[in-house]
């Protein structure tokens, strides 16, 4: 019984206080040349969407998106996901 009881209680705490996580931070070398569902059309080196939205091709190399967190609110803007990182 005494047994059962340290187990149970060690299971507690290990989930409760000591809750181990994996934490992956996202860098841009996980995220591609464009959002989701938009292509890179390497002639005008353009990210341009294959879907119906507001927002307009641009230029992926640009300054403003040398940052993830600048990515995202490009494809949260767009409606749409980066790779997976953004949602």
């Amino acid at each position: 019984m005494l047994t059962v009881l340290f187990t149970v209680l060690f299971l507690v705490v290990y989930k409760l206080v000591i809750n181990p996580q994996m934490v992956i931070t996202p860098t841009l070398k996980m995220m591609s040349k464009c959002p989701n569902n938009w292509t890179y059309n390497g002639d005008t080196k353009m990210c341009v969407p294959q879907y119906d939205t507001k927002c307009t091709p641009f230029d992926p190399d640009a300054p403003t998106l040398n940052t993830v967190a600048s990515r995202c609110n490009v494809a949260n803007m767009c409606g749409t996901d980066w790779s997976g990182v953004c949602a």
